[in-house]
């Protein structure tokens, strides 16, 4: 499995930092996110505003994973 290129095709962003996004600047430039693993799943949370973006539950199953990273 070698799933290590860029394949995202819809970008998650904070619905708060999209409403006070300031004029001339990126969604992607002004969120400041961290991404980890949880008991559950993986979970998105915004820095900016200190909530969850996205907590995904994997409900104790276990998925594939790449942990490559692609040369440059």
């Amino acid at each position: 499995m070698k799933l290590n290129k860029l394949g995202i095709v819809s970008f998650l962003h904070c619905r708060l930092c999209i409403e006070e996004l300031p004029e001339n600047e990126s969604p992607m430039s002004y969120q400041s996110v961290q991404v980890g693993w949880t008991k559950e799943g993986i979970q998105v949370w915004c820095k900016r505003h200190d909530c969850n973006m996205i907590h995904i539950d994997f409900e104790g199953k276990q998925h594939p994973a790449d942990l490559t990273r692609a040369k440059t």
